[in-house]
Order: C-alpha cells, then sequence, then structure tokens
C-alpha cells in the first residue's frame, strides 16, 4: 500500500492525508504548487461502482423508512434524502473512503490541460 504519491507537476508527495481533503475526485489540487490535477485510471470504474451503489442506497433508505414509520409515523413525511444524510451518512463516509483508497492506491494522477 502507498504512502503517498508524487505531484506530476512539482513532484511533491502527496499523502493519503492530502487526498482525504479534496471534496470530490474533480477537484483535486496540489497542496503545495496548486496545479489542478485529475485521475484517469480509475476514475471509469469508481463511476460504474456508483452506478450500481446509488439504487442500493436508495433501496436501504426506503425500506429504513419503512420500518421506522411503524415507530415514528411522521418520518413518512420527510423527505428520503434527509433520512438517508441523518440516518445512513456513516455508510456513505465508508463508500467514499473506500473510493478514495482505490484512487489513491491504483490511481494514476496528471495535469489537467488548461483549457
Amino acid at each position: 500500500m502507498r504512502t503517498s504519491v508524487p505531484c506530476p507537476n512539482c513532484q511533491a508527495k502527496i499523502t493519503l492525508e492530502d487526498f482525504e481533503d479534496f471534496s470530490s475526485p474533480f477537484t483535486m489540487i496540489c497542496p503545495y504548487c496548486k496545479a489542478k490535477l485529475k485521475e484517469t485510471k480509475v476514475t471509469p470504474f469508481l463511476f460504474i461502482g456508483l452506478i450500481v451503489v446509488i439504487p442500493i442506497f436508495i433501496v436501504i433508505t426506503e425500506k429504513l423508512i419503512s420500518i421506522l414509520s411503524n415507530i415514528i409515523p411522521v418520518i413518512e413525511k420527510i423527505p428520503s434524502f434527509i433520512v438517508f444524510i441523518g440516518l445512513l451518512y456513516p455508510l456513505y463516509a465508508v463508500y467514499e473512503r473506500f473510493n478514495g483508497l482505490i484512487m489513491f492506491n491504483k490511481g494514476n494522477l496528471q495535469l489537467k490541460k488548461r483549457q
């Protein structure tokens, strides 16, 4: 398992902690030289995984709402997204951490081309 990856621009070591600070895979910026980065090797596979995971999250949220509606009837009136964020955010955080680890260990960082 890697402990750091070199920035393709300045060759500074980007650690896993730096990688976790990126808000998304589309807004990666080197913390040292501020170069915009992109990952090209595993991102397409992570998108395919996302297409599979989103329906699973929806089903789990709806099932949770149906179970909790017997105990707390008002939960049926709360939007599903809020129920998901309120009750299943730890599950989503684990999923995002898993994606970050895959991208960090198997990915290939490149500089974004200027537009």
